[in-house]
C-alpha cells in the first residue's frame, strides 16, 4: 500500500563532521518519533499544503464555463475556499459564470474589514460601466481581509476569478461551507445553470449565445440593459 505522506515533504540523509561547526540537522530517527502533520495522512490539514494544492488544481470547463475543483459554490455563483484549516478563514470570490454575465469589471465596492455579515445578505458590489450586481454572502461571518489588488485592478476578476481574483476573506461562523455545492454536485449544478441560461437566450430573448454547445465569451455584450438586468436578477440575485 502506498504511503500517504505529504508530496512536498523532502527527506535527505546527510553526513557531516562533528569537529566543524555546521547547521543543526534533525536525524531521521528523531523526526520519526514526532512526525507531526508532515509524516502522517493529516498533512492535508497543513495551511501551507492547502494553499499550494488549491493553486495547483486547474479549473475544468463545463459548457464554456470554468469550474475549479476544491472550491465550494453558493447558488448565486460565489465560490468559497479554505487555504488553511476548514471552518476557519475562507477566501471568497465570484465564479466564471458570474463574471461572464457581468462583463468587464471596472469597479468593486467592498465592506470594511471587521464587518459582520449574514448569509445571503449583500456582501459586495461589482460594477461594469452602468451595470451593477450585488453579490451575497455565502454564510454568516466577519470580513477579515479585502484583496487590495482587486480594488486597484478589478479586471483581475475577469482574468483570474479563482486565484488572484478573490475579493475578500471571511472568518466563517458555524459549519462554514457545509451547505454549499462541492465536486460532482457542483458540476451538475453548473450544467443545469448553463442549460437554464441557454433556454432563456433562445426561447425568451431570441438570441444565440453558444457556439458548438459552449457559451461565447462575450455573450453579455450582446444584451441590452433590460435583457441583461433580467439575466443578472435570475442568476445572481
Amino acid at each position: 500500500m502506498k504511503e500517504d505522506r505529504c508530496p512536498f515533504l523532502e527527506v535527505k540523509t546527510v553526513t557531516y563532521c562533528k569537529a566543524f561547526p555546521v547547521k543543526k540537522m534533525i536525524p531521521v530517527e528523531a523526526s520519526s518519533r514526532n512526525p507531526g502533520l508532515c509524516g502522517t495522512h493529516h498533512y492535508r490539514e497543513c495551511a501551507a499544503y492547502r494553499e499550494i494544492e488549491c493553486r495547483s488544481v486547474e479549473p475544468e470547463t463545463i459548457r464554456g464555463f470554468r469550474l475549479k475543483p476544491g472550491c465550494s459554490y453558493h447558488p448565486r455563483h460565489m465560490w468559497v475556499a479554505f487555504p488553511g484549516e476548514v471552518g476557519g478563514e475562507a477566501r471568497i470570490g465570484v465564479d466564471d459564470f458570474a463574471q461572464k454575465i457581468l462583463g468587464p469589471v471596472d469597479r468593486v465596492s467592498v465592506p470594511s474589514e471587521g464587518t459582520h455579515v449574514s448569509e445571503n445578505s449583500v456582501l459586495f458590489l461589482l460594477h461594469s460601466g452602468k451595470r451593477t450586481v450585488r453579490m451575497v454572502a455565502p454564510g454568516d461571518g466577519i470580513v477579515r481581509t479585502v484583496n487590495r489588488k482587486v480594488e486597484a485592478d478589478p479586471g483581475i476578476i475577469n482574468r483570474d476569478p479563482y486565484n488572484e481574483g478573490w475579493v475578500l476573506s471571511m472568518l466563517m461562523a458555524g459549519e462554514g461551507a457545509a451547505h454549499l455545492y462541492n465536486e460532482s454536485v457542483a458540476r451538475k449544478w453548473l450544467e443545469w445553470e448553463a442549460d437554464r441560461l441557454q433556454r432563456l437566450f433562445t426561447q425568451d430573448l431570441g438570441l444565440t449565445a453558444t457556439d458548438g454547445g459552449e457559451f461565447l465569451p462575450d455573450f453579455s455584450g450582446r444584451l441590452n440593459d433590460a435583457q441583461w438586468s433580467r439575466i443578472a436578477t435570475l442568476f445572481l440575485g
